[in-house]
């Protein structure tokens, strides 16, 4: 017998992928009806193990705006399989250009594994040789939920700065960059997240920058923390313009962010990024605009695997089910009643009685 809540979970599946259905047609229809549109290129770098989650950020930036969105691929061994299921879970938006650009070309060997980052993360630094003709580039880490238009973004002024992005002064890395790995660092507490970067091409290229990461990262190979992130920190130390905390968002340690920024309480962020909990390692409510886009994409089998319906749930993850999706049927003046309750939001309809044989 089928269990109850995998008709469930199946019935909300149908749900969230109907409203993103007529988000698209709604997306498609403004992209061929805009004479202004513009064309925004943006980066993305993964191996096979993280398509599913590269599928969903790209998903999660489509179904979010109108403009035509040039997709480049930083592909480090995505299988064909995976970038069939990828290009498939994409086809229903019509804005969008997607290259794959092949990490080996780029000899990422050279550089250090750290901790649970791959040299992927390394990909990044050349970028501008992979792209021409651009003013701008957006790179997006793959494990992030985009909630807005992305144009706010690309549309941000860098004036005379090489970079944009987002402060990570409530966390200690730029005390351990200084004291254990680059003291020459004086950056202070204007350390960057380097899981979303404005790039401008122009400047990176005038500078040599790719030149300057590779040859710092090598340098500092044995003492890296945080690869990439320190080399761009310790690179472009007090030379980036400083973008909102909007633009690149974490969740999942939101209450340093608070305790730093008070007045960020009430923020709504354009970009999620889940740089400590991966959701796809956790149940939580907290985690439902992953979630919610994962579904709708051709690796939804991937919640399958993860939390098959057969696995017996504890008390607290069935309560975190029964408070992320819910069907109860209820008769009230002898008419059946459906109510389906969504993250809280409830939704009643009249059921039909089947007639009696």
């Amino acid at each position: 017998m089928t269990p109850q809540h995998t008709n469930d979970t199946e019935e909300y599946k149908n749900i969230i992928n109907e409203n993103k259905s007529i988000k698209a047609e709604l997306h498609n229809y403004k992209y061929h009806n805009n004479k202004n549109s513009i064309q925004i290129p943006i980066f993305l770098a993964s191996d096979d193990n993280y398509a599913p989650f590269l599928t969903t950020t790209m998903f999660s930036v489509l179904e979010n705006t109108s403009e035509l969105i040039d997709f480049h691929i930083l592909d480090n061994k995505i299988s064909t399989q995976s970038k069939e299921k990828l290009l498939k879970s994409l086809e229903r938006f019509q804005n969008k250009k997607i290259t794959f650009h092949d990490t080996s070309n780029y000899n990422l060997s050279k550089f250090p594994d750290v901790a649970h980052y791959t040299t992927t993360a390394f990909a990044r630094y050349f970028i501008p040789e992979m792209i021409k003709g651009r003013q701008k580039v957006i790179y997006l880490d793959s494990d992030m939920i985009i909630k807005g238009d992305i144009k706010e973004l690309y549309e941000q002024d860098l004036g005379q700065y090489p970079l944009g992005a987002v402060l990570e002064d409530f966390a200690s890395n730029y005390i351990y960059l200084k004291e254990n790995i680059y003291p020459e660092y004086a950056g202070k507490d204007q350390y960057f997240n380097s899981g979303m970067l404005l790039i401008d091409l122009k400047k990176f290229q005038e500078n040599n920058y790719t030149e300057q990461l590779v040859n710092m990262t090598v340098k500092l190979h044995d003492k890296l923390n945080a690869p990439d992130q320190d080399v761009f920190n310790i690179i472009f130390q007090n030379n980036f313009k400083v973008l909102d905390y909007k633009y690149n968002f974490m969740p999942d340690l939101e209450f340093l962010i608070h305790q730093k920024h008070p007045n960020l309480l009430k923020i709504k962020p354009l970009i999620l990024h889940y740089i400590a909990g991966k959701p796809w390692k956790k149940l939580s409510c907290r985690n439902r605009d992953f979630w919610d886009v994962l579904i709708c994409t051709e690796f939804e089998d991937f919640v399958k695997e993860k939390f098959p319906p057969e696995i017996k749930k504890t008390k607290k993850e069935h309560k975190i089910l029964q408070t992320i999706f819910s069907i109860k049927n209820k008769r009230i003046d002898g008419i059946k009643y459906k109510t389906i309750t969504i993250f809280g939001l409830k939704f009643t309809k009249k059921i039909k009685d089947k007639k009696k044989k």
